[in-house]
């Protein structure tokens, strides 16, 4: 039985009770039937509030619960698009494992497809940044202190990890640094790999562990 439900019973028990209190002197004296039915209705008035307040706080308690489960639910569908950020940083490597083999000489397609990455991986982080704003209204301060992906983070992660390529190309250009530069790639493209799945894994706990979906 729900809360709201136990609430209705109590007090329609306890107004039935009051009830007989206030018309038990009747039977004695008709002369205080119109005082009885003048406290019957202001028990019977008073009784209404209160179980009107307590399922207007039930339904606002419900309400908030659907209405978290949905703002997660959205983070969580945003979330599954977030790996192309790992895509769109392949791309920035192909290139300048390009430009090392060849002297700095560009190439027209590798460029195309690394701006067609960035653009798709900047459409996945503007539609996560909107789920986020919601969500992250509904969390507590705890869950948001802990949670792994805040939009942020994945802001922060996009900036940093392609900026971090480019300079381990820029500082040392020579094909003779491809083994070193590969290697070093691997551990930025990784952490953002790292990242995307403890999100993902983490919206996923919220979601059964709150609501056993």
């Amino acid at each position: 039985m729900k809360l709201s439900d136990v609430v209705t019973l109590v007090a329609t028990v306890v107004g039935l009770f009051m009830a007989g209190v206030v018309w038990q002197p009747v039977f004695g004296d008709y002369q205080k039937i119109k005082d009885a039915l003048e406290g019957t209705s202001f028990l019977a008035t008073a009784i209404a509030a209160v179980v009107a307040i307590f399922a207007l706080n039930a339904w606002k308690s419900q309400f908030k619960h659907a209405e978290r489960f949905k703002s997660l639910k959205d983070l969580k569908d945003a979330a599954t698009d977030l790996h192309t950020l790992r895509g769109y940083l392949f791309c920035v490597e192909r290139r300048c494992a390009h430009l090392m083999h060849t002297n700095g000489v560009p190439s027209e397609e590798l460029e195309i497809d690394e701006e067609n990455a960035k653009q798709k991986w900047l459409s996945a982080l503007q539609v996560y940044n909107r789920a986020w704003s919601t969500a992250v209204v509904f969390l507590t301060p705890q869950e948001e202190k802990h949670f792994s992906g805040p939009a942020n983070i994945f802001t922060d992660k996009y900036m940093d990890n392609t900026m971090r390529i480019v300079m381990l190309y820029a500082n040392a250009p020579g094909v003779e640094n491809y083994g070193y530069f590969t290697g070093s790639c691997r551990v930025i493209t990784d952490s953002a790999k790292d990242l995307y799945k403890k999100t993902v894994s983490e919206l996923e706990w919220m979601l059964r562990e709150k609501f056993g979906g």
